[in-house]
């Protein structure tokens, strides 16, 4: 009789009990043939071959235990059925074959063990299955490393690559169809960038080629910017305008964690012109659009206060005197909605921003600053108190140094 023909647990047959067990006394007995275990185990063609010193007799059989703990042993007895009859892997799902695929590797069930290791490097896995793989297949070493090839270190090319295509598409314009589809793409680069337990995915800080196309995605979002601000200032706001608006501030976000604000810097100072009618004339009472706008401006203002981005003294300075009044109504504007949806510290930092600033400028142009803020009837914003305590100061020192 050809030993294809045996049947597993057949006794008229059998001549040899496997006996999984575990140290809690778990004992399971499987009726086996010798030959059938021998032909396709290491381990069974061992322990029944003559040179084995020791052969158990169980029933007038031969006995071979298997030893194994209380979370291995279905994948034990599984393994051990499936030299009988093979079955598809998937029935067992991925963590299933991941026991089997340990089992058959003890037990030195070579068809099994290739076939398991088939499926897991083919199969889609969720979190849990990829937790277990990471913990298992490790260790096996290097002839099962292709089960992780889909966790492998990518390489920086690729990275960068995968990078610049995401973020373009996230700066592209917007349409109905794909918005959402963007704010999702903008989350994952966020998580790209993301320094948490271990090194952010990506650096491009000295890497010039990624810097270059990041600016090309940028210059084109502005330029599609300043054509909706031209179309707005004569047709009025639209969701659109918010959209983009929305898209400029996720990116100040993202060119912070790159230091690469002085890409965004100087657009923003050309604009405020243009952008300061649309707040008071077009807005109105579209909050989401005016905090927005503010929250632009505050990191742009942070990262001229950082150091990180360096315009001229005239830059600087127009820049100061259009906003201060564009925050000052705003500020009072939040107060009388009584908003609640608007973060109060933009409002310190844009405050801190801007003394920072008017500090670098010459003193005749703060003194110009501070004549036109103690006019105002919006003194209590910013507060200009400190601008004008160092102007005192250094107004006297200059006299003493010239006279």
């Amino acid at each position: 009789m050809s030993y294809h023909q045996f049947k597993i647990g057949d006794r008229t047959t059998s001549d040899v009990v496997v006996r999984v067990r575990t140290d809690e006394g778990r004992d399971y007995r499987l009726y086996c043939h010798s030959c059938v275990l021998s032909e396709n185990s290491d381990y069974f063609g061992e322990r029944l071959s003559n040179e084995w010193p020791t052969c158990q007799i169980l029933d007038s059989r031969y006995c071979v235990d298997v030893q194994c703990t209380e979370s291995e042993f279905n994948s034990y007895v599984n393994a051990i059925r499936l030299i009988y009859k093979p079955q598809p892997c998937h029935w067992y799902g991925v963590r299933g074959t991941l026991g089997i695929l340990l089992a058959s590797i003890h037990l030195g069930l070579h068809k099994i063990t290739l076939s398991c290791a088939d499926y897991l490097e083919s199969a889609p896995w969720d979190e849990a299955d990829e937790e277990e793989i990471l913990r298992a297949v490790p260790p096996l070493g290097p002839k099962f490393e292709r089960i992780l090839s889909r966790l492998q270190l990518v390489d920086l090319p690729q990275v960068s690559q995968i990078f610049l295509s995401a973020f373009c598409f996230a700066t592209s314009a917007p349409n109905k169809l794909k918005t959402e589809l963007k704010k999702c793409y903008q989350d994952q680069i966020e998580y790209l960038l993301t320094e948490d337990d271990d090194l952010p995915l990506i650096s491009i800080t000295n890497n010039e080629h990624p810097k270059r196309e990041l600016k090309k995605c940028v210059v084109n979002l502005f330029e599609y910017f300043g054509n909706l601000v031209e179309k707005e200032a004569r047709l009025g706001i639209d969701q659109e305008f918010s959209v983009v608006l929305s898209d400029i501030l996720w990116v100040c976000q993202i060119l912070t964690k790159l230091d690469m604000m002085g890409v965004i810097v100087p657009f923003w100072v050309d604009m405020s012109p243009k952008i300061e009618k649309l707040v008071d004339v077009f807005v109105g009472n579209e909050s989401e659009i005016r905090l927005k706008v503010v929250e632009i401006t505050s990191k742009v203002l942070e990262a001229m206060n950082f150091g990180n981005v360096v315009l001229p003294p005239e830059k600087r300075f127009d820049l100061v005197k259009t906003w201060i009044p564009i925050l000052q109504r705003t500020k009072d504007w939040i107060e009388e909605k009584n908003d609640e949806s608007f973060d109060g510290e933009i409002l310190q930092t844009l405050e801190s921003s801007i003394v920072s600033v008017i500090l670098t400028l010459p003193s005749d142009w703060q003194a110009e600053i501070l004549s036109q803020w103690f006019a105002s009837k919006h003194v209590q914003y910013p507060d200009l108190l400190e601008v004008f305590e160092v102007w005192s100061y250094r107004a006297k020192s200059a006299k003493r140094r010239f006279f």
